[in-house]
């Protein structure tokens, strides 16, 4: 499993220094980068930047609507750029208050044409999904067609054991977002081995399922965020990866 980061992390930095904010986490021991937004930038652009950082991609977060009424070119850009994986990250009430099943059935349309055009589809969760949620959403949709990003913290937060879904969904699991957090703080999330989250079974499982990508991620940090994606990076290099 790589280390990568959801760049929407280090938001506030890159907004203010792009390509300095990349070579500084290159320079803190990452090869990938998960997107989040282009941030004013061409596809064209971004590739040159990664390719003279040294870096690549190992997803990005891409909203439904942006995928179903602009799909040609957001098709496009991924392939400009290299991103092998487009997570839906997010959406709202209205998506799935006729149920996840019918959510799934139309995530799964929509990664059948996302890997007609060579690429995969996916989702990321977060702890609303909790509980069924989930279940329903990859039971109505083909493994083939849609795969998972799992949110650890999330997972945790929705009542779940991570170790075990990485178990359960091994078989359609290339990403995983390696996400501490501590309840008892504000914000919670936490660099991590800093928060509740009990790393080596976690690692075990993602190891054991073949995770590609493990994607470094804090909604908000109480720390600056860079130096919070650093702290993280340290800790899973000493739990051996990289």
């Amino acid at each position: 499993m790589r280390l990568s980061v959801q760049l929407y992390t280090v938001r506030d930095h890159l907004s203010q220094d792009l390509k300095g904010t990349l070579a500084k986490l290159a320079e803190a021991g990452l090869e990938y980068v998960e997107f989040a937004g282009l941030y004013d930038k061409t596809a064209e652009e971004w590739k040159a930047m990664l390719d003279e950082l040294g870096l690549k991609a190992s997803g990005s977060h891409q909203g439904i609507d942006g995928l179903e009424n602009d799909f040609d070119k957001v098709i496009s850009d991924a392939k400009t750029i290299g991103i092998p994986y487009l997570f839906v990250p997010w959406i709202g009430e209205d998506q799935y208050k006729d149920g996840w099943d019918k959510f799934g059935a139309r995530m799964n349309e929509l990664g059948k044409k996302v890997k007609a055009a060579g690429l995969q589809l996916g989702y990321h969760n977060h702890a609303f999904e909790f509980p069924g949620g989930l279940e329903a959403l990859y039971g109505a949709s083909d493994k083939e067609n849609v795969v998972a990003e799992l949110d650890l913290a999330w997972v945790k937060i929705g009542g779940e054991d991570p170790a075990g879904y990485i178990a359960k969904y091994a078989d359609r699991l290339p990403v995983v977002h390696l996400k501490d957090y501590d309840p008892t703080k504000d914000p919670q999330w936490q660099p991590a081995g800093e928060g509740v989250l009990d790393w080596d079974p976690i690692i075990e499982a993602a190891l054991k399922a073949g995770v590609k990508y493990g994607a470094i991620e804090l909604d908000q940090s109480a720390i600056d965020a860079l130096e919070a994606v650093k702290k993280s990076i340290k800790f899973f290099k000493g739990k051996g990866l990289s």
